[in-house]
């Protein structure tokens, strides 16, 4: 497309829009595809698509009904509450990235079943479901098939409504309201691609590894997940090489100035080991890693990167978005030690936990 007259378009539609907000929505939205878009366009592209989901919704995330506001407990971690929810569309980084990577794993699983209809199951959707809502009218209802799965009961009222609003009815094979950790999924084989984006940084609070512990072995061998990986790098930093103390690490271009312990926990690894276990460990411990710790001058600032593997060659890296920003701790008054312990545990509020020895 010729980048003058996209650009011209655009702000045509952005200014203007159209009669019908679902056709306003499905043009801006097949501008996200470009992996080149200018950050101030995609944006305003966003903000007007959640202007315009908000007006069908009825729900923007700033504003509604007080159990709007209310997180869910799922059997291990936190479903965020319908207005945080909305509220992540606006995470501007992480909802273009994984649109253009998600796009590109349905166009991967179209080559690996020639000829299928790719059913997709889409863990947490939220009141908005927008990797469905923004990426189901590129293809035709013969190509993709959505199932939605969400356990907070409103926020999948308000996605089935905004669904028959923008006419995408023909694309929802099924919808469940459930806690995607513990659902046994209906006709699970027939499924080619398992779509989720419940986390946060360092992957803590939110349920999505205990929902891929659940649903993954339910599953065909050969599903594709998206995100296809998330892997958590620790670093330790040294006062004297940080121009601003604990802030400067929010601007490192790199992690050159640091000493990296290299990967901490890779989901993808970590799952395969897992799920490869004879038994359930009885303390629920999902993954733990022993490292020797560097030199004690390095011992002040010890930092986690997140980096989201979307699909080939589309990533989410540190403090680009809501869900890797970085994790930091000032070491005061560390004890002597030798090694550095990380733990995660599937509790109610999981995280990454690092503990000397």
């Amino acid at each position: 497309m010729n980048q003058p007259k996209a650009i011209e378009q655009l702000i045509e539609v952005l200014d203007t829009g159209f009669d019908e907000p679902a056709k306003t929505i499905n043009v801006l939205a097949s501008y996200l595809l470009d992996d080149h878009i200018v950050p101030e366009h995609e944006v305003s592209i966003i903000d007007r698509i959640h202007e315009l989901f908000a007006e069908v919704a009825i729900v923007s995330g700033f504003d509604g009904a007080e159990e709007w506001k209310s997180d869910v407990q799922a059997s291990s971690g936190m479903a965020i509450s319908v207005n945080e929810a909305a509220r992540c569309l606006l995470d501007y980084r992480r909802t273009g990235q994984f649109f253009r990577g998600f796009h590109r794993a349905i166009l991967a699983a179209k080559e690996r079943f020639p000829g299928e209809t790719i059913e997709i199951l889409y863990a947490g959707c939220g009141p908005y479901a927008p990797f469905f809502t923004l990426i189901a009218p590129l293809f035709t209802p013969s190509e993709v098939q959505f199932t939605l799965i969400e356990i907070n009961e409103d926020s999948l009222a308000i996605a089935r409504m905004l669904v028959r609003e923008m006419g995408l009815g023909g694309y929802l094979s099924d919808s469940h309201q459930a806690d995607a950790t513990l659902i046994k999924v209906p006709s699970a084989d027939r499924y080619h691609v398992l779509f989720t984006e419940t986390m946060d940084t360092a992957l803590e609070r939110e349920p999505m590894v205990s929902i891929l512990l659940n649903l993954l072995p339910q599953l065909r061998k050969d599903v594709l997940l998206v995100p296809r990986n998330v892997t958590v790098e620790g670093v330790f930093f040294r006062e004297k090489d940080l121009s601003n103390g604990m802030d400067g690490l929010w601007d490192l271009d790199n992690k050159d100035e640091g000493h990296s312990l290299g990967i901490v926990m890779d989901l993808d690894e970590a799952l395969t080991t897992y799920l490869s276990l004879p038994s359930v460990p009885d303390d629920d411990i999902f993954h733990e890693l022993q490292l020797e710790m560097p030199d004690p001058s390095w011992r002040e600032y010890f930092a986690l990167f997140t980096t989201v593997e979307i699909w080939d060659g589309v990533f989410l890296y540190k403090n680009e978005s809501d869900i890797t920003d970085l994790r930091v701790r000032k070491l005061d008054d560390l004890p002597a030690c030798d090694y550095i312990n990380f733990e995660y545990a599937l509790t109610d509020e999981p995280m990454l936990w690092f503990g000397v020895s």
